[in-house]
């Protein structure tokens, strides 16, 4: 296959995405006007996630480009994955496996996320132990630094540093610095294979 021709085929895929957004876009926007509320943002979120293929990649990519806080040129999200917080930032090069769910999250640039991973919005977000069951949401920012690499069905519910691995399957509820490597439930860092 020619430069040329692989050039004009995933010119006609990304428009077919844009055509496939466009009325995801528009119930985005309406919900923007109507009071802030985010049954709009979701519901076209999780109605693009089941579109399949490099036609689905590319819808959710011009979708989440005109509704997240940010959304660079780069950066994908696969089939059955979405983002629920519409204040969600993801730069340059972030790549989001299939079947994740991201919440309130900032994915520096170059990211890699396997798939099944879940990054909720912060370590109470479904509220805590003190407050008991039905006690009050609190919604904090989840950071991933640049060129942190997550494992298969992780759980992110803390800050994770730049030039990361998470293990598969680990479960992250404190901080994880620069440069570290962590696995198991709860996330305990381990030496460096260098």
């Amino acid at each position: 296959m020619t430069q040329r021709f692989k050039g004009a085929v995933q010119t006609l895929l990304a428009g077919l995405g844009a055509v496939i957004a466009f009325p995801a876009l528009v119930l985005a926007a309406c919900d923007r006007y109507s009071g802030g509320r985010d049954e709009g943002f979701t519901l076209g979120a999780q109605l693009l996630a089941l579109v399949p293929g490099v036609i689905g990649d590319a819808a959710r990519g011009a979708y989440y480009g005109h509704t997240l806080a940010l959304f660079e040129t780069g950066a994908t999200v696969h089939f059955g994955s979405y983002f629920s917080k519409r204040g969600a930032r993801v730069h340059a090069r972030a790549g989001i496996g299939a079947y994740c769910v991201m919440g309130l999250v900032d994915l520096g640039s170059g990211v890699r996320i396997a798939s099944r991973v879940s990054i909720t919005s912060g370590l109470y977000y479904h509220g805590s132990a003190a407050a008991g069951i039905g006690g009050e949401d609190v919604v904090t920012r989840v950071v991933i630094g640049a060129n942190t690499w997550i494992g298969e069905g992780a759980v992110i519910g803390a800050d994770v540093g730049a030039d990361c691995i998470v293990g598969m399957g680990s479960v992250v509820i404190q901080t994880v610095p620069d440069r570290s490597t962590v696995i198991g439930n709860p996330a305990r860092r381990v030496p460096s294979a260098a």
